[in-house]
């Protein structure tokens, strides 16, 4: 028995001097218990029964249940042990992966070297949907993951754990290693960290192993009953009767793999009877290789597919059907990573000057190349922002549009476009700061423990600026801010295959090459920039302050002659949601319609999209502290490629991360 770990159990675990139950199960069925709040008096009670399995209360005790008999001292066979109703609220939910062995024994080092390997799968999984770091423990025979959460004690909560479990178990348990479903119960009862786990005798192969707590993080974080529903959400659902499927919902999953030639690794039976198939290599991407893709079959009948990479993560078994067995002809996707021609060749005939109706060739609507915002509601408006066209930001001070606009850099990024960005207000060195909290997000950062904010670790900014080598610049500001030096820096970074640049802001820059005063300056600067977009087919943004504006910010606040706002293709006006914004919005486009954005952090105003028409219409964001990211959905977790493409799961150190090569066999 090892007391120190069993005090660090305590203090991490149980801390306030909270009460748990102690359990005991001895030989023929023999079980003791005992209620303690101080932990010497606990470590006093339990020695004299080292040689038995011990197990203590996960959640949140009633303290009157420490009238009960045992009380401060183990006793056997008690009167009441701790039930669900004992429970006043829920504090951790346990994952327990153990590998499949005969009853009553060990692991080998072996069976639990598997179980690592699926641990590290399901860990990763968890983190990237934006689960907050967990304690990892070693159980003795195999792994928990212990996820600090605050829920009620409720039936709700408790379907929403047991189904959470389910889905997990069908995703990432095998034919060696089982995710236990059975634990979700609120007065669930776990392995007392410190003490060996005794399942069977103790021999060279299968030997007693102490169990205990690997990985700690420096801040315990709860993790939000929202991403526990994320992740019960993905259960696949049976197919209803419909017209689309002859109303025949009935699909054998035999016939689509062998006539769409898919080729399968293995195949197991999971959680009482779901189907796992495993794919050789993901349809979507053949570098991801088994065991990372899966259909799965439920026994009512529900199909399901995940890939566990990144960049496959968004595809289900409706995407995976209509790849090879398309149900109705689809319009081709405007999203492209592959930019057209950087530069189009003048033309010398240029044709009658007035065209006929019947010489308009229909535009092909796929050929256009459109980068995706990453901001779902505003991607659903406009798709995208088109390459060849200008957009137009504006926001009072505070509002967010430089933050936004990072963040739309980093989603370009990510879809396979090159950005440049001209910051004329922010030192290189405080830009980096703020793009790298971003690219890293609340996964991968630390809080400063003397001060309040918020830093990226060393180790993570090396990864980010690999995965933005070649992909992201900035502009020294030591070459100054005169027009012309800007447009020639810029013909030379699109040269490079850049496709999306941001200019931050218009005034930082000295137009004094132009004519007239500066408005004058400034129309012929906003046409010679649409103009250079068009020319070398690329977007550009540029972030334009307003006047100072009495009430809700309009388009005509937009500081500067209103050629700014015709010439561009877009407007948008960044709003943060504060008092005034509640106010004056509230005044201007009625209550009932404003109220709908309160809850919100930030607005981004569509005022302007020449290409779908979409005006006047409003997309709530929230804002995260830890990452300055601005998130579509409270807890919604972003992984950019650095995170897939140059950090192995297997050597990720943050802080006090847990190492997973070192895990103990």
């Amino acid at each position: 028995m090892n007391i120190i770990e069993i005090r660090k159990f305590f203090e991490l675990i149980k801390d306030d001097n909270k009460l748990t139950e102690i359990r005991i199960l001895g030989d023929k069925g023999k079980t003791f218990s005992g209620y303690f709040s101080d932990v010497e008096t606990l470590i006093k009670a339990v020695t004299p029964y080292e040689n038995y399995n011990i197990y203590f209360t996960l959640n949140n005790i009633n303290p009157a249940c420490a009238s009960r008999t045992q009380a401060n001292q183990i006793i056997q066979s008690p009167k009441n042990t701790t039930s669900d109703g004992d429970i006043i609220s829920r504090e951790w939910v346990l994952i327990d992966l153990d590998p499949k062995r005969p009853a009553d024994t060990n692991a080998t080092d072996e069976e639990k070297k598997k179980a690592q390997a699926v641990v590290n799968r399901v860990y990763a999984f968890l983190r990237d949907i934006g689960f907050a770091k967990p304690v990892i423990c070693d159980s003795g025979n195999g792994y928990h993951l212990l996820y600090r959460v605050i829920m009620t004690n409720s039936q709700e909560n408790t379907e929403l754990i047991k189904n959470f479990l389910n889905v997990l178990s069908i995703m990432f348990s095998t034919d060696e290693v089982e995710i236990d479903t059975s634990v979700f119960n609120a007065s669930r009862i776990c392995k007392l960290y410190g003490t060996k786990s005794r399942k069977g005798s103790n021999t060279k192969e299968r030997p007693q192993r102490e169990s205990k707590i690997y990985s700690i993080p420096r801040e315990i974080k709860p993790t939000s009953y929202l991403l526990f529903q994320k992740v019960v959400d993905m259960m696949p659902k049976p197919e209803r009767s419909s017209f689309k499927n002859n109303y025949n919902p009935y699909f054998n999953i035999d016939d689509f793999i062998r006539r769409n030639g898919l080729q399968v690794d293995k195949e197991m039976v999971v959680n009482g009877g779901t189907r796992k198939i495993l794919l050789k290599e993901c349809p979507f991407d053949n570098s991801h290789k088994s065991p990372d893709s899966a259909i799965f079959v439920l026994p009512n009948g529900a199909i399901g597919f995940k890939c566990f990479h990144n960049s496959c993560s968004n595809n289900n078994w409706h995407d995976l059907r209509e790849k090879y067995e398309p149900r109705q002809r689809q319009y081709q996707t405007r999203y492209s990573s592959k930019p057209l021609p950087s530069k189009t060749k003048d033309i010398e005939l240029k044709g009658d000057m007035f065209l006929q109706m019947k010489d308009i060739v229909p535009q092909d609507r796929s050929s256009i190349v459109s980068i995706p915002s990453g901001f779902k509601e505003l991607d659903k408006k406009i798709i995208g922002f088109n390459l060849g066209e200008v957009s137009l930001w504006s926001g009072l001070n505070a509002s967010g549009k430089s933050s936004v606009l990072e963040q739309i850099s980093l989603n370009c990024v990510e879809r396979g476009f090159r950005v440049a960005i001209i910051s004329g207000e922010l030192r290189a060195q405080q830009f980096k700061l703020w793009l790298d909290l971003q690219a890293a997000g609340r996964q991968f950062t630390e809080k400063d423990r003397m001060r309040d904010f918020y830093y990226t670790p060393q180790n993570i900014i090396g990864y980010i600026d690999k995965w933005l080598e070649n992909k992201l610049w900035l502009y020294n500001n030591e070459y100054g801010n005169k027009v012309d030096a800007i447009f020639h820096g810029l013909e030379d970074i699109v040269a490079k295959g850049v496709n999306c640049i941001v200019l931050d802001n218009l005034m930082i820059l000295d137009t004094m090459s132009y004519q007239g005063d500066k408005y004058e300056q400034q129309k012929q600067f906003i046409l010679d920039i649409c103009s250079f977009a068009k020319r070398l087919n690329v977007h550009v943004h540029i972030v334009a302050h307003p006047r100072k504006a009495q009430g809700f910010l309009r388009k005509t606040d937009v500081a500067g002659t209103a050629d700014l706002t015709n010439a561009v293709d877009n407007v948008f006006i960044v709003h943060r949601v504060n008092n005034d914004f509640i106010r004056f919005a509230g005044d201007f486009l009625g209550h009932d319609i404003a109220s709908q954005y309160f809850n919100f952090s930030n607005v981004i105003e569509i005022c302007k999209n020449r290409d779908m028409g979409a005006m006047d219409y409003l997309v709530g964001l929230y804002f995260e502290t830890e990452s300055k990211r601005f998130l579509n959905e409270p807890y919604e977790n972003i992984n950019y490629g650095w995170v897939n493409e140059y950090v192995n799961i297997d050597d990720l150190p943050v802080g006090d991360e847990f190492y997973f090569e070192d895990l103990p066999l």
